[in-house]
Order: structure tokens, then C-alpha cells, then sequence
């Protein structure tokens, strides 16, 4: 990073935390004149849920007749009606807004979209786990904190 932040990424994934994010990330990008992208990251676990859920329920699993295209296309289209949509609108009237959407491992898929992208600052929402939770489970926020080519800032 050269000293500047044209370039913003935030990692969203609809909670309250990710709204608090874009809000924060609003209110920094404006003077900076920073360009925005909107990144939700869809977990590759859930393609599995989708394969299992036939055998096991087939009318619990949205979907489940799908094949694996037309469910990321499914999940994909829901995400930019729900998830993608709220945090848009938490950016208010923001100019050079990119939404983006990839599938991947959360963390790891965040780090790389920003090294790949030249990022200058990655902002993330923290979910507020308890100390014990954090401890046993992680959080993507930290994860991203730690392996991040870039700042990372994690609003609470």
C-alpha cells in the first residue's frame, strides 16, 4: 500500500455487523474518493448440502433437483435480492460501487479477491462472539485480519 486507499473492499454476509460495515465503509469512502466493491463470499459446504439433501429429505433443500450451475446461479440471484441489496442500500448514494459475488472458502476467498484485485483496505463486520466461541470457532473477521495482504478494518 503506497500510503492511499482508492481501492475498498467489503466482505459482506447480510448480518447486522455487515450493515454496520457498509455504513462505516460509506462514511470513509466518500472524502477519500475511494472506489467500493461488494463482496459476498458463498461457502462451497453449502453445494454439499444441496448433493445430500435428496438422498436424505429431498423437501428440506431448496433446490435439490439442480445441478450444481444452476444452484450456484440459484443462491447467487437470492443473494443479490437479499444480502447484496441491504448492504447497497447501508452505502447510501455512494459513486463507483461494484458488487461482486465468489464462491470459495469465506476467509481464505476474501484475501485472495484482495491481492488479486490490489486492494488498499478491506473492511469486514465482526459477528460478536463470545470470548469462548471466538476461541473454539475462530471468526472470519480474524481470519482475514491475519492472512489479509492488506489493512483490514473489523467493525464492531
Amino acid at each position: 500500500m503506497t500510503g492511499s486507499v482508492a481501492k475498498i473492499l467489503l466482505a459482506t454476509d447480510g448480518s447486522e455487523g455487515s450493515i454496520r460495515a457498509a455504513r462505516f465503509t460509506a462514511g470513509i469512502a466518500k472524502p477519500l474518493g475511494a472506489a467500493v466493491t461488494v463482496l459476498t463470499v458463498h461457502d462451497d459446504d453449502i453445494l454439499m448440502v444441496h448433493a445430500m439433501g435428496p438422498a436424505v429429505w429431498p423437501a428440506a433443500v431448496p433446490d435439490a433437483s439442480f445441478d450444481i450451475e444452476e444452484i450456484k446461479a440459484a443462491t447467487e440471484k437470492r443473494s443479490l435480492e437479499t444480502t447484496l441489496a441491504d448492504t447497497k442500500a447501508a452505502l447510501g448514494d455512494l459513486e463507483h460501487v461494484k458488487v461482486d459475488q465468489i464462491w470459495g472458502h469465506t476467509a481464505e476467498a476474501i484475501c485472495d479477491y484482495a491481492s488479486k484485485h490490489d486492494i488498499d483496505l478491506i473492511v469486514i463486520g465482526s459477528r460478536g462472539r463470545s470470548g469462548f466461541a471466538r476461541l473454539m470457532l475462530g471468526s472470519i473477521s480474524t481470519q482475514v485480519a491475519h492472512h489479509s495482504p492488506c489493512p483490514v478494518t473489523i467493525v464492531h
